[in-house]
């Protein structure tokens, strides 16, 4: 129980600072892994998988995945509610700040500066799991055989979805579902 107290507390602080939407949470899950060791690297890529394909915002996806990992149900419903507790105050109390002062220039400048923030969190987070998903390094270390550093089946099928996804516009689900099927076929 008090992991799940420990999980609560530290998914209370992310929900205050994760700013940009539920792939900024990333960061912080490699965090986890380093500081406690309730999951690894690699189960950070099927959170993600899973909490894109769950309906719902995909922070709180990942917070209750998380918490059912650490602490069962008790432990999803505690990490749940202390990652959205942040939020849901900065929000009320933000909202009624702007709209007061939507006209002045430095709230405009601070809200601007803070895209940039946002995006690099998200650029850190996709580096993270594109070094998990396509570089193999440990398994270069043992055989010495350079093919061995990147999965080429991953990167022909990431250059392949992203051709799908720019170039067609298609509906992200059909991407899921065609990865999914995929994956059922293909060992990466």
């Amino acid at each position: 129980m008090n992991n799940v107290f420990l999980l609560a507390f530290e998914y209370m602080k992310i929900g205050a600072v994760a700013i940009g939407g539920g792939y900024t949470v990333i960061p912080f899950l490699y965090y986890l892994v380093e500081k406690y060791s309730w999951f690894d690297v690699s189960e950070i890529t099927q959170m993600i998988a899973v909490s894109n394909l769950t309906p719902g915002p995909i922070g709180i996806n990942m917070a209750t995945f998380v918490g059912v990992k650490v602490g069962g149900i008790i432990g999803s419903l505690f990490t749940t509610v202390a990652f959205m507790i942040p939020s849901v105050i900065i929000i009320c109390s933000l909202a009624k700040f702007l709209k007061k002062n939507k006209e002045n220039k430095y709230i405009n400048n601070i809200m601007y500066g803070l895209r940039p923030a946002a995006v690099a969190l998200i650029g850190v987070a996709g580096l993270k799991i594109m070094n998990t998903t396509f570089f193999h390094f440990e398994k270069f270390k043992t055989s010495h055989n350079l093919f061995d550093i990147i999965s080429l089946k991953a990167l022909i099928l990431l250059v392949i979805f992203m051709l799908i996804g720019l170039k067609l516009k298609k509906n992200p689900m059909i991407l899921i579902v065609l990865a999914i099927v995929l994956g059922c076929f293909l060992k990466i």
